[in-house]
This record gives C-alpha cells, sequence and structure tokens, in this order.
C-alpha cells in the first residue's frame, strides 16, 4: 500500500496545512532567487520538530518556481567530501532537467539543495560535514535550504549558518487543522470517520502532521469505518503531555494516595520524575517554608536513588516515587490555585546542549592519551592545558598533530577556542590541504631508472639521519 504522506504529499503551497506566515517568508526568499543571486542570505534554515511539514514545504517551493532538487538527507553520506561532490557541484554549475534539458539560471532554471537534518551532523561517517556546509553557504550559485530540528545545535558548530542564512521558524498546527487535512483524506479515501474519531487523532498526534497522516492510514486499513473507540485502541503517543498533567496532579492534591499513583502511572524513571520535581517546586509554591518542606522531602528520596545505585536493589524506587510524590505534594501548607507553566529541567537541557563539547573533549582526550601512552581522563587533566598552549602557539606542531592524530574540525575549534566552521579552523585545513597537493606534485626518479653511466664517478650521499625524538611532542 502506498504510503498516504506521500500520496497526499502537497504539490504547492496551496496544500501546506498551517504556518502560513512561515510559508510567505520562504516564498519572499525564493523570489530573491528570481532576478539573480542574493548578496544576502543565499540559504535559508527551516527550524521546527519533526513532522510539521518542513520538509513538504522545501519540495512545494521548488514546485511552485519549477526548480530542480537535489537533496541529501540522513541516509546519505554527509562528511566534506559527501557533501563537496553532490551538493557543492550543484551548487556552483548551472543545472540540468531529468531529461537532460539545459536550463538556465537566468532564465529561472533554479537547483534547490536542500540538506535535510542538517543539526544531525555526528560521528566519523560525516567528518567535516559541518565546514563543507559553511564553504557551500559562502560559495553556492544555488539557493539551499537547511531543514533542522535543533538549531542552537547547529548555531553551536557554524559561524557561518548563524550569521549568513535566514531562519524561519515552523509551529505545530492546531488540532482543527490537523482534523481538516485529515476529514480530506478520509473522503479521498472514501473512510466514514466520525467528527469524534477526527477530534482524537488530530489531538493524539500532538501537532505531528506526519504522525496524524500515518494514524489514519493505519486505522483504516481494513476498514471503511472510524470511530472514537478505534483511534482510543491505539493507546497514548507522546509522554511529555502527560508528565505535565501529572506535575499539575502532584503539586496541588492533598491526598498521598492520589499523589503516589500520578506518578507511578507515568511509568517513568525516577531518576528522570526527580528533576521535573525539582525544576517546578519553586513556581508551584510561592512560601519559603513549603519551598524548604518540599526540597527536604525531595532531597530524601535521592538518597534512597543512590542506595539503589550503589547496591544495585531497585526495591527502593518505590520509597523514593513515595518522597518525590506524596512527601512533595504534603509539604504545602495551604492551597495553591492559578495558572502554572511546568518546565522542561533545565539540567536535561543544558547536558544535551553541552553533549557535543563533551564528545568532542573525550574524543580528544582518547587520541591524546594514546599518543602519550596514559588514560584518556589523565590527559585531559594533566596534558591538555599544555597540548593546547603548545598548538596554539606553534604553528608546525599544530599543523603535524593534526595529521598525525586525525583531528576533526570540531576537535580542532575546541583547541583553539573557536567554532569548527571558524575562519582560523578553515585556514589550518586549507594549509594541510595546499601541503598535501604541494608534496604529490614533486615527482622523484625512480631508483632502477638511474644507471652506472648516469653515476659516473659520483659516490653516492651518505644518508642523513634524522635528529632523535626529544620529547612525545616533537614530532
Amino acid at each position: 500500500m502506498l504510503d498516504w504522506t506521500e500520496k497526499y504529499r502537497p504539490k504547492g503551497f496551496d496544500g501546506i496545512v498551517g504556518n502560513s506566515e512561515a510559508v510567505n517568508k520562504l516564498n519572499n526568499w525564493a523570489k530573491t532567487w528570481v532576478d539573480g543571486i542574493p548578496k544576502k542570505n543565499k540559504a535559508v534554515v527551516l527550524i521546527g520538530e519533526p513532522g510539521i511539514g518542513k520538509t513538504t514545504c522545501a519540495h512545494a517551493l521548488a514546485h511552485e518556481y519549477g526548480w530542480q532538487v537535489l537533496e541529501l538527507n540522513a541516509s546519505d553520506a554527509r562528511n566534506a567530501q559527501a557533501i563537496e561532490s553532490i551538493a557543492g557541484l550543484g551548487a556552483r554549475w548551472e543545472t540540468f532537467t531529468d531529461e537532460g534539458e539545459f536550463k538556465s539560471s537566468q532564465d529561472g532554471g533554479r537547483k534547490l539543495i536542500i540538506l535535510d537534518e542538517a543539526d544531525n551532523l555526528t560521528g566519523k561517517e560525516d567528518r567535516g560535514g559541518i565546514r563543507a556546509i559553511g564553504q557551500l553557504i559562502l560559495e553556492t550559485k544555488q539557493p539551499i535550504i537547511l531543514i533542522v530540528n535543533d538549531y542552537y545545535a547547529l548555531k553551536r558548530k557554524s559561524t557561518i549558518v548563524s550569521t549568513r542564512t535566514l531562519q524561519i521558524k515552523y509551529r505545530k498546527p492546531p488540532p482543527a487543522t490537523i482534523a481538516k487535512l485529515l476529514r480530506s483524506i478520509a473522503q479521498k479515501e472514501h473512510i466514514d470517520i466520525t467528527p469524534e474519531a477526527l477530534r482524537a487523532i488530530s489531538k493524539r498526534c500532538e501537532g505531528d502532521i506526519r504522525g496524524s497522516v500515518n494514524d489514519l492510514q493505519s486505522l483504516s486499513e481494513g476498514k471503511d469505518k472510524l470511530t472514537e473507540k478505534d483511534v482510543l485502541a491505539l493507546g497514548g503517543r507522546d509522554q511529555k503531555s502527560s508528565i505535565f498533567k501529572g506535575m499539575a496532579k502532584v503539586f496541588r492534591t492533598n491526598n498521598c494516595k492520589v499523589a503516589r499513583d500520578t506518578l507511578m502511572e507515568l511509568d517513568e524513571d525516577p531518576n528522570f520524575t526527580i528533576l521535573w520535581m525539582d525544576e517546578n517546586i519553586p513556581m508551584s509554591y510561592s512560601l519559603d517554608e513549603d519551598r524548604m518542606r518540599a526540597y527536604d522531602a525531595l532531597s530524601k528520596s535521592d538518597v534512597y536513588l543512590g542506595r539503589v545505585h550503589r547496591r544495585q536493589y531497585y526495591g527502593m524506587w518505590k520509597y523514593a516515587t513515595d518522597m518525590m510524590s506524596a512527601g512533595v505534594s504534603l509539604s504545602k501548607s495551604r492551597d495553591y490555585r492559578g495558572f502554572v507553566s511546568y518546565r522542561f529541567p533545565s539540567w536535561l537541557t543544558n547536558m544535551s546542549r553541552s553533549k557535543g563539547v563533551r564528545e568532542t573533549r573525550n574524543s580528544l582526550g582518547s587520541k591524546l592519551g594514546k599518543m602519550v601512552h596514559t588514560s584518556r581522563s589523565q590527559a585531559l587533566e594533566e596534558q591538555l592545558p599544555y597540548f593546547k598552549s603548545l598548538f596554539n602557539t606553534n604553528r608546525e606542531f599544530c599543523l603535524k598533530t593534526i595529521e598525525k592524530l586525525g583531528l576533526s574540525e570540531s576537535e580542532v575549534g575546541f583547541l583553539m577556542d573557536q567554532k569548527p566552521d571558524s575562519r582560523q579552523v578553515r585556514s589550518v585545513f586549507d594549509e594541510i590541504s595546499s601541503k598535501r597537493i604541494g608534496a604529490q606534485k614533486i615527482k622523484r626518479p625512480e631508483v632502477d631508472e638511474i644507471s652506472d653511466s648516469d653515476m659516473g664517478d659520483k659516490q653516492p650521499e651518505p644518508v642523513k639521519e634524522e635528529p632523535a625524538q626529544k620529547n612525545l611532542f616533537d614530532f
């Protein structure tokens, strides 16, 4: 069976669901390419959660303007070589149609370069990808669209992306808008669906258009009528919403059993739940005495969790849950009413944002530790400060170290306190590349090509001995 998300993918802007403001911004950006290459914002970044129509909008744009599409997504190799050989060549040259017909840019023949999940470039497979994307944005003669879920994850890695692109934010469409789309699809597929079922699917998807269409298709298989009962059989999709509701129950109830059962029904790891409680106590309780008692109960819960880790006895989880639910709930001296905007744990957010930096630091520590014959932690603690100083003050040491250890752009940027695609980091790798090209041009004669007559009375020059290595950092 054909995937309905592809079958009913909009061909133009008229079929896009929601985000009219974002669509207008994207359309206005495309118009700047009609009269030639714009001087500013030659690339655009579409930002938003998965399934809300970013990729669909990019393809609709290409259809509206009759542009050819060249796309790289997460399933493709997106290292420096792949981006340069595929997207780079496409961005710097004129375009041809699928039938091989030449289309000049002056006549409106553009090629739209789409890089999907551009914020998810990690590992050796995507080595050099961020730097290549930055170079692509600077040199492109064709429009480029970067599609990301987490813009800040990409911004932290690239100065060019944050300063030389137009950013467009996409938001979740409301359930009523999604219900209208689902009703249209159901009519075309001759599915009789009740209004209650439409509302249930639309709310369940939490703004995920692609997910709602997939739900409709899976529920409709083998049926010609759908009711709310059929939708409820799918169960819940997103646990985050239930966590927010759970916070409200725990902080507002005075019943121990209700508070405890609420957290038990979340089916979340107590180590995760305690972070939510810690983050939201100050916003839920306004009196200092209530906050003090709540944090005292939470600290006892943390003690139990610590014993679980040390003793590997998970029976203590129930005591930890009791303290973070009933203990926190009964800490208040009065009832609290009014709206509270519960927040996602900032500790998790900060750890997520620093994940790339920590991974880069650990990777560099492993390479440095292997070179100096010590552990990663010892290399980071004892060797890294001196290594970093020498790396930034001795250019020759810097270049040789990069080649010897196989350092990536992220690791070099970490050592130089620069972003991976910064001018300083690019200049280092450009210098290494130019030296490699120069070395390849030097042709040395083969030994067997030199005859005895060529040697004459000349004696072979003695082999020059290399000076002994004085220390671990002397190459």
